[in-house]
């Protein structure tokens, strides 16, 4: 089934709970089921059918997660988790799932109210560890490509 254009997820959003962005995922052309799925293994996305399976085993707080991870698959298309190109699409999809579902305010204020703990900065924010990871990966990356400024005076050449 082709595409008429690119699949957008501008409707969903960080504050949404798990219930709201399954409704919102019905809008959409995909289909999302629970299931019991094998061990370490919280959700799978297959486009030939576009479905999304989530392990009814989950709480609450996974669940939530584990729908935005698979919804951006589906985004994107994802057809893949082999090799190293299902690797690079894996940590793709982390690193998009971590910016829709943490709010950066929120999260400055979190780290700086737990000290920096993740552990309690996920349970604050209703994310898992793993989001929080994610998400300071990302902040880490920004912070050592982001351009240097000169310390002390700046000699010029002529």
């Amino acid at each position: 089934m082709a595409d008429k254009g690119p699949r957008l997820l501008d409707g969903l959003t960080s504050t949404m709970t798990y219930g709201q962005m399954r409704r919102y995922a019905d809008t959409l052309n995909v289909t999302i089921s629970s299931a019991l799925l094998p061990a370490g293994m919280t959700g799978f996305y297959d486009e030939a059918t576009r479905t999304i399976l989530i392990d009814r085993q989950l709480i609450y707080c996974q669940k939530h997660c584990t729908l935005v991870h698979e919804l951006i698959h589906w985004q994107h298309a994802d057809t893949t988790r082999d090799g190293v190109f299902g690797s690079r699409l894996e940590n793709r999809t982390r690193r998009e799932t971590a910016l829709k579902l943490v709010n950066p305010l929120e999260y400055q204020t979190a780290e700086a109210m737990y000290e920096g703990d993740p552990y309690q900065i996920a349970c604050e924010l209703d994310v898992t560890l793993q989001i929080i990871q994610d998400y300071r990966i990302l902040l880490n990356e920004q912070l050592t490509h982001a351009p240097r400024r000169p310390i002390g005076r700046q000699r010029w050449k002529r």
